[in-house]
């Protein structure tokens, strides 16, 4: 995904001269064509991230619209108070781009994970959240941000899984069909896109035809579809590579709350409130260990679905 937000970033400064790249003394060989052509744009303010969105907020008071990029830890809890006052307070227009979300850097540890920073994120007043699951959301995620005056957190992973295409237009707030169902639903985000997609061919064969939705904004949710599957499916999963507290399954369950009248069946699958203490480059290898592999995800299913 970062190939694709590079790409996302240039196209967008090249529309709209008020664009600015900021990074945190990263990605400098990614952006090399992009420090090129637009010099002006680009300011790397080292690894100071509290100034950074300090400084980011004044220019988006000042009318730029800055696009701020580094490691998603450090750009969400190391920085969250200038975070929630120089910009959400202010309501600056301000974009902060994490990447290497979940545990995208497996081998670094729990330093460079981020399992928590929706719940911080979502938290927060003003804040727009998107969570793309491939390339093509990566850039449409960014020109939303673009043209939306508000804070907006967009959570990057390091490669995209998913290659899916989907059509119609990009919605703040709305999520995305990607596989019709009838009687459950897999609700994802992120990288779990394409393990849900999986899992609802794996289930077709147990007669159970899995909706799989795919929510690149997190907030504001997809209210009106979560309560109109809640009244057709039997059992709804969500699934995410996060902490099951304060994420997608967390917003999901809050939601149902509201319609006691629904008779779904609902499970969240997503890290168990703890840290991830294995080491790995490979991230089917960490989903298998946490619960959260297409292989778990199938039998999860079967087990709410005939419980």
């Amino acid at each position: 995904m970062r190939d694709s937000y590079v790409s996302a970033i240039y196209n967008a400064t090249k529309i709209n001269s008020n664009v600015l790249c900021i990074v945190g003394d990263i990605g400098s060989f990614l952006l090399r064509h992009y420090i090129e052509d637009f010099p002006a744009n680009y300011l790397n303010l080292g690894a100071a991230e509290a100034n950074m969105v300090g400084v980011a907020a004044g220019l988006a008071m000042s009318g730029k619209i800055p696009f701020v990029y580094t490691i998603t830890p450090f750009i969400t809890a190391r920085c969250y108070e200038q975070i929630k006052l120089d910009v959400c307070h202010n309501r600056a227009n301000v974009k902060l781009v994490g990447v290497g979300s979940g545990v995208s850097y497996g081998t670094m540890g729990s330093t460079h994970h981020s399992l928590e920073d929706i719940a911080i994120m979502r938290v927060l007043p003003n804040m727009t959240i998107f969570s793309p699951s491939n390339k093509q959301e990566v850039e449409e995620a960014v020109f939303a941000a673009m043209k939306l005056k508000d804070p907006v957190y967009i959570r990057l992973t390091l490669t995209a899984n998913s290659t899916d295409k989907y059509r119609g237009k990009f919605e703040i707030g709305k999520a995305r069909i990607v596989r019709k169902g009838q009687n459950a639903a897999i609700m994802a985000t992120g990288d779990m896109v394409s393990i849900a997609i999986n899992a609802a061919k794996a289930l077709e064969k147990n007669n159970i035809n899995c909706f799989v939705i795919d929510f690149p904004t997190l907030k504001p949710i997809d209210e009106s579809l979560i309560k109109k599957l809640s009244e057709k499916c039997k059992a709804i999963i969500s699934i995410e590579e996060h902490s099951v507290v304060g994420g997608l399954g967390s917003t999901i369950g809050s939601v149902l709350s509201q319609y006691p009248n629904n008779k779904t069946c609902f499970k969240i699958l997503g890290f168990n409130d703890v840290f991830c203490g294995e080491y790995s480059s490979d991230k089917l290898k960490l989903f298998e260990e946490y619960g959260l592999s297409t292989r778990n995800l199938v039998k999860t299913m079967l087990d709410l679905f005939n419980s």
